[in-house]
């Protein structure tokens, strides 16, 4: 199977792509190689979609290492606390899996965001659109990928993994980002 094929199964039956995921067997070398190239990946796309909106780009006060650093954070602290937050709720997922999982979900990220990038070159009344349906198919598949991760036989369970995982996520990114010295501009410190 090509990797445009995959990325249009993936949209389409992110289940289905989850459960051929789980089943390979890369070694933990690999699989932070991947964390590494989807996070520099990422935040390519990211500076040059600034680059085409210097509103937003003046919004961002940080550079693309303190970026990188901060995605790469995200994304590790996304896999413990996937991984987890489902054992703790009797799911079964091993931590490579969940890694894979984390990485793939963040590259049809990737792939949204250079749709989006696009749209603000052709047609930017749009990129708002394709910002909204792109994040309600990233919730949509973030939470197949969770249910198949841990085999839980619903949905809930994998909401409930989820929304207990962002709010360790959130208090663990506000610690790194208080650690690099990144603070709220008009803030006091």
């Amino acid at each position: 199977m090509s990797i445009g094929t995959f990325i249009g199964t993936s949209f389409r039956d992110p289940a289905g792509t989850a459960r051929r995921l789980a089943a390979m067997k890369l070694d933990m070398s690999t699989l932070w190689s991947m964390v590494a190239l989807v996070t520099v990946l990422s935040v390519l796309v990211l500076v040059a979609g600034l680059y085409l909106s210097p509103v937003e780009a003046a919004m961002v006060m940080a550079t693309p290492f303190t970026l990188c650093v901060i995605l790469g954070a995200s994304l590790v602290m996304m896999v413990f606390a996937l991984q987890l937050t489902g054992r703790v709720l009797g799911g079964k997922g091993t931590f490579s899996a969940a890694i894979l999982l984390v990485v793939w979900w963040q590259a049809m990220a990737l792939v949204i965001q250079i749709v989006q990038t696009a749209m603000l070159l052709i047609l930017p009344q749009a990129a708002g659109v394709v910002t909204l349906a792109g994040l309600a198919w990233l919730v949509f598949a973030l939470l197949h990928f969770v249910n198949v991760l841990h085999g839980f036989d619903s949905l809930v369970k994998a909401l409930g993994t989820v929304i207990i995982g962002v709010l360790g996520i959130s208090f663990g990114l506000a610690l790194l980002l208080t650690l690099i010295g990144v603070t709220l501009q008009g803030g006091t410190v």
